[in-house]
């Protein structure tokens, strides 16, 4: 079995790409806010991405996101829960989104997109 040692910062198992865009968030346990909000997605890899929300989110909550594949392919939707949201400053709140495990991340190479 392979171990992961990992340093530093650095604990993703997969390499992020930086990819600034907006993704439609739908939350599917709202816990009293909007259920649809925006994201500022700044990076993607294979198990997750990265983005800023104007709206706070919990660990663990579950979201259907609306990932962009390119004009003529649409876009996408994917299963993720929230693994980190925490205040940025002047932006809103820095949120982490892990994609569920089900759906085999990774078919898409984002670095192909924009």
């Amino acid at each position: 079995m392979e171990s992961l040692h990992l340093t530093g910062q650095e604990r993703r198992r997969h390499p992020r790409t930086h990819l600034q865009m907006p993704v439609h968030c739908v939350r599917l346990d709202p816990g009293g806010s909007s259920m649809l909000d925006q994201l500022d997605m700044f990076d993607i890899s294979r198990s997750g991405i990265g983005a800023i929300s104007q709206q706070s989110y919990y660990p663990g909550q579950r979201v259907v996101l609306r990932l962009p594949l390119s004009k003529a392919d649409g876009g996408r939707n994917r299963y993720a829960s929230v693994v980190r949201c925490r205040t940025s400053r002047d932006r809103g709140y820095e949120v982490g989104l892990q994609f569920a495990a089900a759906e085999g991340a990774g078919e898409v190479d984002y670095r192909q997109v924009a």
